[in-house]
């Protein structure tokens, strides 16, 4: 993987206004990120609604030049020089709808957080271990499966709604159809709208695995501004262990570092930029794949500017 700076964003020339009051022009695309690294991009469509997520979908698709569909932005990396086209992010979806028999309709834009506060914690549901301390919103969650050894998003679920080109389309959730960190329900340029929920009452304190989880996450990771963990686990081993092997722990490159507490964690401590962030990625890659033959895989995924 190589990285190509930029030296300027030429956005179309025939792209016309979006006729959306969601809709807004240049917009730096930092401040929608965990890692608070992007430049800005020419245009990105906020929906509050179903409605609105078809109508900025036709539209997004009807525009030249390259399209991305943004939600929490917990786990991207987007080039500081930006992005030139159109961005639909999701994190207006806020609707959330108890449906009875411990079912929940919840919008792509909910915080992965709020569900676990006012849902699950609340109901003694099952699997707080799987979702507690992640970042980001529920769409994002679902498509990258999101979760910890505990369990995964996708596994507390029962249907997910999705829009592309013919429609939304409601998708029974199945076993085969996710695994780790992953699914094949939703293309990358596809959009989660939400899904429904099924959880099950736990026998043990949930809030007592929430607390437990919370601490456990304060100890092991850093705070900052980062992606969360940068590469998926190998099977049978962890990331972070295989990095800090390769003695980078505390390595620096501009404004971002790889964490002291976790090795796994790239933090942005001082204004990085995005190359910053992606040349300690590669050179983490470089020292695992010489010392251990182990090609890590990327759990952030990378934004290109054009």
């Amino acid at each position: 993987m190589s990285w190509e700076p930029m030296s300027a964003i030429r956005y179309p020339l025939t792209m016309p206004s979006p006729p959306f009051a969601f809709a807004r022009l240049d917009v730096p695309l930092a401040p929608l990120t965990r890692y608070g690294v992007g430049g800005p991009a020419r245009v990105v469509l906020f929906p509050r609604n179903r409605d609105e997520a078809r109508a900025a979908f036709a539209w997004m698709n009807e525009q030249a030049g390259p399209r991305l569909v943004l939600g929490g932005g917990s786990n991207v990396l987007i080039d500081s020089a930006g992005f030139p086209g159109v961005v639909l992010c999701t994190t207006e979806l806020k609707s959330l709808e108890a449906l009875g028999g411990h079912r929940y309709h919840v919008g792509a834009g909910v915080a992965l957080g709020r569900l676990v506060r006012e849902v699950m914690l609340p109901n003694n549901y099952a699997g707080v271990g799987a979702l507690t301390g992640i970042p980001g919103s529920v769409g994002g969650a679902i498509y990258m499966n999101a979760g910890t050894v505990n369990g995964a998003t996708c596994e507390l679920m029962e249907s997910v709604d999705v829009l592309d080109a013919p429609g939304v389309e409601t998708i029974a959730m199945t076993p085969d159809l996710y695994a780790y960190r992953g699914q094949c329900f939703c293309s990358p340029g596809a959009v989660i709208l939400g899904g429904t929920f099924a959880f099950e009452v736990a026998g043990e304190d949930q809030s007592a695995v929430y607390t437990h989880y919370l601490q456990r996450r304060a100890e092991k990771q850093p705070r900052g501004r980062c992606c969360g963990s940068v590469f998926k686990n190998p099977e049978g081993d962890h990331a972070g262990r295989l990095i800090e092997a390769c003695g980078l722990k505390g390595l620096r490159r501009g404004g971002a570092r790889i964490s002291n507490l976790h090795a796994n964690f790239i933090i942005n401590e001082d204004n990085a930029r995005s190359g910053d962030i992606l040349w300690l990625m590669e050179h983490a890659k470089a020292a695992v794949r010489a010392r251990f033959g182990i090609e890590l895989q990327e759990e952030v995924r990378i934004i290109r500017g054009g």
